[in-house]
């Protein structure tokens, strides 16, 4: 039996309700009645009456939280007497993407601070790449930019990505344009048509990369059909071809450098619309994750959106 199921248990007991104990312990609602009906399975007994709002034991299940409490104190001894070495240097293995690190690595030292006993190794992979790791179990978990492709990947969105379309100052469709104080936070409003021009370049990320996904449904969506387009693999390459003039480039607000853009490449949106994907956490659906692993994914949920 897996014993962080036993934790499970207890918060579901005390909170009343599984969509609020899934809420205590950052993870899905789906993802928790699914241990919880596991662990059903295993010794062929019900443990909650779920008929019931608020949630109730059954009789087996107040057996079992009995025995659940005493099983939380002995392992707070234990932890205890050991001084906590069995935790001593857990490695916790992370893929992320580029965009994923940089959320990812603006908040470990404070994540260090609380947990010292963890430490997380970040290993770097595009997008698709993230999520095949996942399902291989090769990484614990994935911080990276949605969508998420794969079914058999459970995430939560941890911050807005805001994406801004970077077109070079000297196009012709900058000409007669009010470009005083652009910048990421004051973009160019433009109307769709306005890019729908032969002779403006589209400088598109391969299909590997998350960004890739962005790119389509902005295309889709100002009824675009690129003319002209260039695929390249390296975010910050497709940053330089704009920069020196070769073409137009979705691109996240943290790529963007402000000694490049006030000079070389207007900033902007579309009217009336708000540009952006999501970083995300991510593990492998039914996944039972490691002590270190689930203060990691507890960590960076608790983190969200702030």
């Amino acid at each position: 039996m897996d014993t962080n199921v036993i934790h499970y248990v207890i918060t579901v007991a005390e909170s009343g309700s599984i969509s609020a104990a899934a809420r205590k312990l950052f993870i899905s609602q789906p993802a928790l009645t699914k241990q919880i009906s596991k662990l059903e399975s295993q010794i062929g007994v019900k443990i909650f009456d779920r008929s019931k709002s608020p949630i109730l034991l059954t009789e087996d299940g107040a057996v079992f939280l009995e025995f659940a409490m005493k099983y939380k104190e002995l392992e707070t001894k234990l932890t205890k007497r050991l001084g906590q070495k069995e935790e001593a240097l857990e490695k916790v293995l992370i893929a992320s993407t580029s965009r994923g690190g940089y959320y990812a690595g603006s908040r470990t030292a404070a994540f260090l601070d609380m947990h010292h006993e963890v430490r997380p190794e970040y290993l770097d992979m595009n997008a698709c790449r993230c999520e095949e790791a996942l399902i291989k179990e090769e990484v614990d978990l994935a911080i990276y930019t949605d969508p998420v492709i794969s079914d058999k990947i459970e995430y939560m969105p941890l911050e807005e990505d805001p994406l801004v379309l970077a077109v070079p100052r000297g196009h012709a469709l900058m000409e007669g344009k009010d470009l005083k104080d652009n910048s990421v936070s004051n973009p160019l409003e433009l109307d769709p048509e306005e890019l729908r021009r032969a002779d403006l370049t589209y400088i598109l990320s391969t299909e590997s990369h998350s960004l890739y996904y962005a790119e389509k449904a902005f295309l889709k969506k100002c009824g675009i059909e690129p003319s002209r387009s260039l695929r390249v693999d390296y975010v910050d390459t497709r940053y330089s071809i704009a920069c020196g003039g070769g073409g137009a480039i979705l691109i996240p607000h943290a790529t963007i450098k402000n000694e490049d853009y006030a000079k070389k490449v207007v900033c902007c949106t579309i009217k009336g619309e708000h540009l952006y994907r999501y970083v995300i956490i991510a593990k492998k659906k039914g996944k039972v994750l490691s002590r270190g692993a689930e203060k990691m994914w507890r960590f960076m949920v608790g983190q969200r959106f702030r």
